[in-house]
């Protein structure tokens, strides 16, 4: 066998993630709006974008560290911030900030968030406040309330694996009331009796296409970078709430 020097190896591997493309992932419940960037930003990208989903964004990151290819990660900052991941990232480009929405099932009025605290709500469902976004906020927005909201609804609190899970449970009246997105929220709206943003709380929920270190010359991640801040883009996060 033919001994290939060490130098020319490593060379051979640099070229090959030069001219590798995209590979994006996200958390669960903001699978539905990061296919839709996708799908607007493909074609400007110059090339095929890959997704990798599976779970909430705890899951994803250890997937990622474990290799696999994923180069963009699209979530929100702080959580990257605060989750223990080997991860690291080079690039956070800012997408815009986005509310923490308060949903609740059919037969349900709540007339403002207060309201969680009467008698008529017995269980409310948040995603896992360790490692996805709206759980974490869900979690703070809880804790900054006056000592006796805090000290009603804690014991009602059910934590699920993320968004998704909350809205099917919410949807099918299992528990009263749950926390979730905005898109989410919105393309439940008909199934539900009602939803309402907060807005204050928690620390702000600013999401961001991270750039897995390493990537960040990779054509196919900088195309999706410029897509990203591009009106075809714009239009997509807007619409999920994402402003």
């Amino acid at each position: 066998m033919r001994h290939v020097p060490g130098i020319l190896l490593a060379a051979a591997a640099a070229a090959s993630t030069a001219y590798a493309g995209a590979m994006v992932t996200t958390g669960a419940g903001y699978i539905p709006v990061v296919k839709n960037l996708v799908k607007a930003c493909e074609q400007e990208a110059g090339g095929k974008i890959t997704e990798s989903y599976g779970g909430n964004i705890g899951q994803m990151l250890a997937q990622v560290s474990s290799g696999g290819g994923v180069n963009v990660v699209i979530t929100d900052r702080t959580t990257l911030e605060r989750l223990k991941t080997p991860v690291k990232f080079s690039v956070m480009q800012p997408l815009g900030s986005t509310p923490l929405m308060l949903i609740w099932r059919k037969g349900v009025e709540l007339q403002g968030p207060e309201a969680l605290a009467g008698s008529s709500i017995k269980r409310i469902a948040h995603p896992d406040a360790r490692a996805a976004v709206y759980g974490r906020a869900a979690a703070e927005w809880v804790s900054s309330r006056p000592e006796a909201f805090r000290n009603t609804v804690k014991p009602r609190l059910m934590q699920v694996s993320g968004v998704p899970q909350v809205v099917s449970y919410v949807v099918r009246g299992e528990v009263d009331a749950g926390f979730a997105n905005y898109q989410a929220a919105m393309a439940n709206k008909d199934k539900l009796g009602g939803m309402m943003a907060l807005e204050s709380g928690f620390a702000p929920i600013e999401m961001t296409a991270a750039v897995v270190a390493g990537a960040e010359r990779n054509p196919g991640v900088a195309g999706l970078l410029k897509c990203l801040q591009g009106e075809r883009a714009r239009a997509v996060l807007q619409k999920a709430g994402i402003r």
